[in-house]
């Protein structure tokens, strides 16, 4: 009977555990959330649409970074590093700029990043097969053309 009260006990420790981790886990990012500025909200929210969009179409075996079309590790890391980078770079602007009073710098940084990432975006829902003038228009621009329609 004590090994069985032993190990009631450390089950109960074990799960009360498990939900205190994820408590903490839960409400790290809750703190994250909210004090985070809107446009770092923002960051995020297209970061997130990106990588669906980008890993749909490497499963649908349409992805235009890899030989094969097909998922590859390689090219998902490389995607993380460089929206890593577009973090820094953010927290860079943000930790130098706002305490010399350039919050502009900040905000510009942040900015640049999500049009970067909607252009990202846009270019996956092409692949996926959607097929939107406005789309195409904004794509062409993006590329250095001249956002006229070519009436594909």
């Amino acid at each position: 009977m004590k090994l069985f009260d032993t190990m009631m006990t450390w089950l109960q420790t074990f799960f009360t555990d498990i939900w205190g981790w994820f408590g903490a886990c839960v409400g790290l990012v809750i703190s994250l959330w909210t004090g985070m500025p809107a446009l770092g909200r923002g960051i995020l929210i297209v970061q997130g649409a990106d990588i669906l969009s980008g890993l749909s179409c490497a499963l649908l075996g349409r992805s235009q970074k890899s030989e094969s079309g097909k998922v590859s590790s390689r090219v998902m890391l490389e995607g993380m590093i460089k929206k890593g980078a577009e973090w820094l770079i953010v927290l860079v602007c943000v930790y130098t700029g706002t305490p010399l009073g350039m919050e502009g710098i900040c905000s510009a940084a942040m900015t640049y990043v999500i049009a970067t990432e909607l252009v990202s975006l846009l270019e996956n829902l092409a692949l996926l097969g959607l097929d939107v003038p406005l789309l195409r228009t904004i794509l062409d621009v993006a590329h250095g053309g001249h956002g006229e329609e070519t009436g594909r």
